[in-house]
């Protein structure tokens, strides 16, 4: 397969974001079990990327872009989970995006803690 570039990776990196954030939001288990594969297969892609792309990307900024992906009107019905108020900046290393050894599960657990402590 051939290596992910800059802009490819700042859309994977931010869908990620977006899906854990959906994950969180959501009260349909069904939901949120399909948006948790959706960023596990995310994270597959993203594992492409040399870490010296990964690391010019403003983790910080593609959060917020993510947070705003997240919540359209067309699921704010669901929402059930937490009250949408989320850090300024990203609950989730990047270290922690890449890695396998993280599960997708407990990265969904910390957004929905840190939205109940902002």
């Amino acid at each position: 397969m051939e290596p992910v570039n800059a802009p490819e990776a700042a859309n994977l990196v931010r869908a990620f974001l977006a899906n854990l954030m959906k994950a969180a939001l959501t009260s349909d288990d069904q939901h949120s079990l399909e948006w948790r594969g959706e960023a596990e297969r995310l994270r597959d892609q993203i594992a492409r990327t040399d870490a010296e792309t990964l690391g010019r990307l403003k983790l910080d900024g593609l959060w917020w872009l993510a947070l705003g992906d997240a919540t359209p009107s067309a699921l704010r019905r669901e929402q059930g989970q937490i009250e949408f108020a989320q850090p300024i900046a990203c609950p989730v290393a990047m270290h922690e995006i890449v890695s396998a050894e993280v599960a997708i599960d407990r990265l969904v657990d910390r957004l929905i803690k840190s939205a109940s402590t902002g």
